[in-house]
């Protein structure tokens, strides 16, 4: 592409500018080198430009300094005929402190913008660029699997001691000892008032059931199955059922006549059946147990002696 100086020879300072191409797409960087002839005389010299060149803005201005020359690096977003205006410097003479301005010459340059199919897909001008992952991309991401995993790892631990703690109590067997069973049985047995409902047959029933029930737990005797007379003969050979003798006789011979002779008690009789199995459980409780005193030995006497 031709250039042309614009300095006169006479001048100190020749300027010449050229493009690398004459024609552009928009978008492009434009480079233009500028070379510069100076006389010995020329103490210094610079360009004059700011952000732009005419209707071209200026990306970069670069001197070098082995010619010396200039790289002005441009662009511009309208396409068509462009005219590139001279670009000035300023330079001084020696032993002159007046400056003094050189142009170069004008360049025209085409700026073309993207050729396209109209019927064809919209599509990016260039594939967008993959930025590599850093260590730091991946951060959230691994945090977000150590809290699950330290989630997981918490809910197995919980429910482990869960199923643990459950095993234990469930192999731990909780024993009530026959005596407390039966005084309980029987102070629910009074709550229920059934021989004030006229339930007294039944009344009847379920206390000696009680007490055969604690026969069984407290000697290991099959009283429930047995008949008052055989409870009886079996109980004459523990020595705590001695001391309660008389009680356990009237005790099952007054159930008897109700449940069996249509015996019709009087409500005395009902409170009394109720004070002799409390006294015949009371009786039987282990000596370490045992709240109330012990029995004395003319008492244990007394009743082997009616006994026999």
């Amino acid at each position: 592409m031709a250039t042309s100086g614009m300095a006169a020879a006479q001048e100190p300072v020749r300027l010449s500018a050229k493009a690398d191409a004459a024609t552009y797409r928009i978008g492009d960087w434009i480079d233009v080198h500028i070379t510069c002839t100076v006389e010995s005389v020329v103490d210094s010299i610079a360009p004059v430009v700011r952000d732009s060149i005419g209707s071209f803005e200026l990306i970069k201005l670069e001197r070098i300094d082995k010619e010396p020359s200039w790289l002005l690096r441009l662009s511009k977003t309208d396409s068509g005929r462009a005219y590139l205006p001279p670009v000035p410097f300023r330079y001084f003479v020696k032993n002159d402190t007046t400056p003094k301005t050189a142009y170069t010459n004008p360049i025209f340059l085409t700026l073309t913008g993207m050729a396209f199919d109209p019927k064809g897909d919209i599509k990016d001008i260039k594939r967008p660029l993959s930025a590599p992952w850093l260590f730091i991309d991946y951060l959230p991401f691994i945090i977000a699997i150590l809290l699950l995993a330290g989630a997981g790892a918490g809910y197995f631990v919980y429910r482990k001691k869960k199923k643990q703690k459950a095993d234990a109590l469930s192999t731990v067997k909780i024993t009530v000892p026959p005596h407390r069973e039966a005084l309980t049985a029987l102070r629910l047995l009074e709550e229920k008032k059934l021989w004030q409902q006229g339930l007294v047959k039944q009344y009847y029933s379920e206390t000696t059931e009680i007490v055969r029930l604690f026969f069984e737990k407290r000697w290991s005797i099959v009283a429930l199955e047995m008949t008052s007379d055989e409870i009886l003969v079996q109980m004459k050979q523990i020595p705590e059922a001695l001391t309660v003798w008389r009680d356990m006789e009237t005790f099952f011979l007054i159930a008897d006549l109700v449940k069996f002779a249509k015996y019709q008690p009087v409500p005395s009789d009902h409170e009394k059946e109720m004070q002799l199995a409390y006294g015949i459980v009371r009786a039987m409780i282990p000596k370490d147990e045992n709240a109330a005193p012990p029995a004395t030995a003319e008492k244990t006497k007394e009743a082997a002696d009616h006994v026999r």
